[in-house]
């Protein structure tokens, strides 16, 4: 007979982190909200058409994606407490 050296696998249930994430989820969507005032800001102090339409654009998808980040968390939150 020869010795198993391997790890055992422990064969618990992973733990529920549904609530961690919903919470991250918050957190990091207002993150990116705030993160993206300056951009749609910034869109003022363009010099030409190109560089307003791109600001513009990339800030309010950012805003748009910060916002749902932070609804999806919010309600996430609430349904699990």
């Amino acid at each position: 007979m020869t010795e198993n050296n391997e790890p055992q696998i422990p064969t618990e249930a992973p733990t529920d982190h549904s609530k961690r994430d919903a919470e991250t989820q918050k957190v990091l969507g207002i993150f990116i909200t705030y993160i993206s005032i300056p951009v749609v800001i910034g869109t003022y102090w363009a010099e030409t058409t190109r560089a307003m339409v791109v600001n513009a654009t990339a800030g309010l998808v950012l805003f748009g994606i910060g916002i749902a980040m932070a609804v999806w968390g919010a309600k996430t939150s609430k349904k699990l407490s």
